[in-house]
Formats: C-alpha cells, sequence, structure tokens
C-alpha cells in the first residue's frame, strides 16, 4: 500500500505585461470567493496567481479567464500523483490534460480522451515565446506517461532498494532510484513549465505564506490580495469594538470578569 503523501501545488500564469489589469482582476475575485491571492510582477511575460486552498479551486481561472481574453495556463500537481493543466484563450477553455484521468475513479471514453492534451492547441503561444526553442512534438513527448503497470513495477523497483538500504546495503544504492520515473507527474509538471518559460511555478500560496520563498525569483515584489494591512485594520477594529462592548458591560455591573479558556490535552 502506498502511504506516501506528496506535494501539491497550484497555480495561474497569465501571459501579459500589465500586473495593474491581473490585480484589479483578482481583487473583484477575493471579494466574491473570500480567497486569498498573492500575484507575482510580470517576468518572461507571464504574471502568477497564487490563490489560497494550494491553488486547487476550479472556480479561480474559468473566473480569471471570463475576464482576460489572453493566454491562461493552470498547472496543478496534486500529491505527486498527477499532473494537470488548463489552457483558455479568448475567454474559452482551449484544453485541458491530467496524466492520470482516472485517480478518482472510473470517467466515460469522451472524458478521457478530453483529458490526453492536445499539444498541437499551443502553436500560436509558443510563437509569441521570445527565444524559445520548445517544438509541439516535446510538449507531446512530456505528455505521454507510463502505463499503470509500468508505474507499478517501477514502484516495487524503488521498494526494493529501500528495503536493500534498511538492511544494511550501500548507501551508494540510493542513486539507482528512479526518482523522475517513480515521482512523474511531479517532473512532467516542472518541465512543462519550463518548456514555457515559466517561473516559480513550484510553489503555492500556502508555502509562499510559511516562507517557503527562499527560491522564488523576484519575491520582494509580489502582491498580497487582499492588502494585509486592511486585514489588520479590520481585525483591529473588531478587537476594539469587542473592548467597547465589555467595558461597557462591566460598568453596568452585567459583567463581573472575563476569563480566556485555552484547550487543555491530556494524554
Amino acid at each position: 500500500m502506498k502511504i506516501y503523501m506528496g506535494t501539491s501545488y497550484g497555480s495561474i500564469h497569465i501571459r501579459s505585461t500589465d500586473t495593474e489589469e491581473i490585480v484589479e482582476i483578482v481583487k473583484r475575485l477575493a471579494a466574491q470567493e473570500k480567497l486569498k491571492f498573492l500575484i507575482s510582477p510580470c517576468i518572461n511575460g507571464w504574471i502568477s496567481v497564487y490563490s489560497s486552498e494550494e491553488g486547487q479551486n476550479p472556480t479561480v481561472i474559468k473566473a480569471i479567464a471570463q475576464q482576460f481574453s489572453g493566454h491562461l495556463i493552470n498547472l496543478i500537481l496534486y500529491h505527486d500523483d498527477f499532473f494537470y493543466y488548463e489552457y483558455y484563450r479568448s475567454h474559452q477553455l482551449i484544453n485541458a490534460y491530467s496524466s492520470d484521468p482516472e485517480y478518482f475513479g472510473p470517467i466515460s471514453r469522451e472524458e478521457k480522451s478530453r483529458l490526453t492534451g492536445k499539444p498541437e492547441v499551443f502553436a500560436d503561444l509558443l510563437a509569441e515565446l521570445p527565444n524559445n526553442q520548445t517544438t509541439i512534438e516535446e510538449i507531446a513527448e512530456l505528455l505521454t506517461v507510463a502505463s499503470e503497470e509500468e508505474r507499478e513495477e517501477i514502484y516495487q523497483r524503488s521498494l526494493e532498494i529501500l528495503k536493500n538500504l534498511e538492511s544494511g546495503a550501500n548507501h551508494a544504492d540510493l542513486s539507482e532510484l528512479p526518482r523522475d520515473e517513480v515521482f512523474q507527474a511531479a517532473k512532467q509538471f516542472s518541465d512543462f513549465a519550463k518548456l514555457f518559460n515559466i517561473s516559480n511555478a513550484s510553489t503555492c500560496y500556502e508555502y509562499l505564506q510559511n516562507d517557503e520563498d527562499e527560491k522564488i525569483e523576484r519575491w520582494s515584489e509580489f502582491v498580497h490580495i487582499p492588502d494585509p494591512s486592511i486585514e489588520l485594520a479590520q481585525k483591529q477594529r473588531e478587537k476594539a469594538r469587542r473592548d467597547r462592548v465589555l467595558t461597557e458591560l462591566n460598568i453596568a455591573g452585567i459583567l463581573l470578569v472575563t476569563v480566556s479558556i485555552g484547550l487543555v490535552f491530556d494524554f
């Protein structure tokens, strides 16, 4: 039984240089959906949007695409198990892909076909990328995944190597672990982003908020929505209101004492 719980990433990459336009779109969306966002500056012609909930909320890309007519790519990695993308252009979903379409259960043949990916739809986008040598053939090769039988064989081979290590085998055996094959979805995710010159793909809102930003390009220029200072001001106003009510109750003799209750765990 596989017990490894891998990494989950989710982010939307918008082909634009107009950061202000994207910020305004996301501000409206944040208010509607009660989500939080981080927005990158324009890097290599892409503005990246990271939403809370690890970027896994399917409504975000649809909402942004309704207001932005250019190229948008939604990149998702789910627990290192499967790689998923959606590509929007002219307000329409042009193509979607899943490296494991039936991960959550059986689907129809039509739906499975829809999620196989169509590399040719990226021709116009590739033509816009400066100094980019990526070909349709390279994208097609990247989207080709091993069969379930092949993946299981790789997994069992990795288990055997790890068991040998646990029993005292030479640690040089670590070099034999087929990491890129075991975590093929994670490799697909990062390699796909590289094919389109997309930076800072291998992260998500929660990772960035937890100070995992050492390798993030131009991190100091990221914009948080809603503005943290506004959130702080709202919390301070709410605290002041509560304090005022408690004071009035105390003066009136209705409230004698306030007690802070913490959680106690007895093991």
